[in-house]
């Protein structure tokens, strides 16, 4: 149970915009005292509370060198001299180190019993910011020694810096990525090789998660790069033809990513359990056709319907909804403009039967075979893994999906649902 009394859980709670890995922890710890060990005339007060010492050593030891005040809240840091000033133990599992000097202060405050996952931690990781004497007044009040009067002999400069602040929490949250990437490549190889049967399965639901997350954050980048532009952009907007079409470019590039990324969600989704529930077929069918109208648009692609009527199932909705958007989506990037993609569907006793032809390039004869397995492509950027998992997921519930033919002419596949 953690302690009520521990004042400095809100601060980490309220600073921290996600949960970090205990390896990415450590490389903050490294970041902050960087600027203090590089330079050995800085004049600062340092403040420590430190649990694991065994990966923060060599630098704790760097740093004893430096023209610092250096104070301790735990005694394991009495081989480098740091005397134990902790009046009461009400910090439980709560780590940090406080920096406060007159050009530079930052604070890094975590604690790892705050998250439910193993060595992970919430994380309140700032620099040159108010908020770091609010943290220093709330620790001095629990040293037995007059820690205020320390900290007050080093005035720091008080300008808010949000823009470093932001930046550095950027950096943060790519390093941590890179960490939890790591640290989920290592769980997957512990799962195939445990799981033999599983095989085939595993490597696919792995590659694609990889492929996903990474394609997310290089998306999100973008919409968060192009979002700030246009905010720029917009508060100036004036009636040159340079600025609107500067702005123009922003956003076009913003409903690019965006379509990216719901396509890239759309296969995440694809990968949950198997779950039947009752929906309209011709509304699924619109709605994945008008997810994919702008990307149509832009190649000159129409796509068009039979006159559907409304007719209600009872099957997997998002796994049938994956299915047709990679479908729909190939159509498209094998179509050139003037082409056209044609959507029927049909019941057939206890099945529904859902033909997308199209009269792009048709697809070579030796690969004809290979379509639905995994990794397979014949895109430069393709990763091969959406025909394959649309495939094996519509049959967890007795589902299909195949390419009945494809030459000169057109090019048909067909998604059948038992309903």
């Amino acid at each position: 149970m953690k302690n009520k009394y521990n004042t400095l859980h809100p601060y980490i709670l309220d600073n921290s915009i996600d949960e970090y890995h205990k390896e990415t922890v450590n490389g903050l710890f490294r970041s902050i005292l960087e600027p203090v060990i590089s330079n050995q005339k800085f004049q600062s007060c340092i403040v420590f509370r430190l649990l694991d010492v065994e990966n923060k050593e060599s630098l704790i030891k760097r740093l004893s060198f430096s023209n610092s005040q250096i104070y301790s809240f735990t005694d394991n840091l009495d081989e480098f001299g740091f005397v134990n000033i902790e009046k009461s133990d009400i910090w439980d599992n709560t780590e940090f180190v406080i920096i406060i000097g007159a050009r530079y202060s930052a604070c890094l405050v975590w604690d790892y019993s705050l998250s439910n996952r193993k060595e992970y931690t919430p994380v309140c990781y700032l620099h040159n910011s108010s908020i770091i004497g609010e943290i220093a007044k709330k620790i001095a009040e629990n040293s037995s020694l007059d820690l205020k009067n320390a900290l007050l002999q080093i005035v720091p400069d008080r300008r808010e810096n949000r823009l470093l602040n932001t930046a550095i929490n950027s950096i943060a949250s790519i390093l941590n990525a890179k960490n939890e990437e790591v640290q989920f490549s290592n769980i997957e190889k512990e799962h195939i090789l445990k799981s033999d049967d599983k095989l085939e399965t595993a490597t696919i639901v792995a590659d694609k998660a990889r492929f996903i997350a990474h394609e997310i954050k290089n998306n999100l980048s973008i919409i968060n790069l192009y979002s700030k532009i246009s905010q720029k952009r917009i508060e100036n907007v004036q009636s040159d033809d340079v600025t609107m079409a500067s702005l123009v470019r922003a956003l076009s590039n913003i409903v690019n990513a965006s379509e990216n990324i719901s396509a890239h969600i759309n296969d995440l989704r694809c990968l949950s359990s198997p779950y039947k529930t009752e929906f309209n077929i011709k509304q699924s069918i619109l709605t994945v056709s008008s997810q994919c109208e702008e990307k149509a648009n832009q190649a000159g692609v129409s796509i068009s319907f039979n006159e559907m009527v409304d007719t209600v199932v009872v099957a997997d909705r998002v796994k049938f909804e994956c299915a047709l958007m990679n479908v729909v989506y190939n159509a498209i990037e094998a179509c050139s403009n003037g082409c056209f993609i044609y959507i029927n569907f049909e019941k057939v006793d206890n099945r529904i039967n859902v033909n997308i032809k199209n009269n792009g390039k048709k697809i070579p004869e030796n690969e004809i075979d290979k379509i639905f397995e995994p990794n397979f492509t014949t895109k430069p950027t393709g990763n091969g893994l959406g025909l394959a998992i649309c495939k094996k997921q519509l049959e967890l519930t007795g589902g299909n999906i195949n390419l009945l033919y494809s030459n000169d002419e057109e090019t048909l596949f067909e998604i059948s649902l038992i309903v």
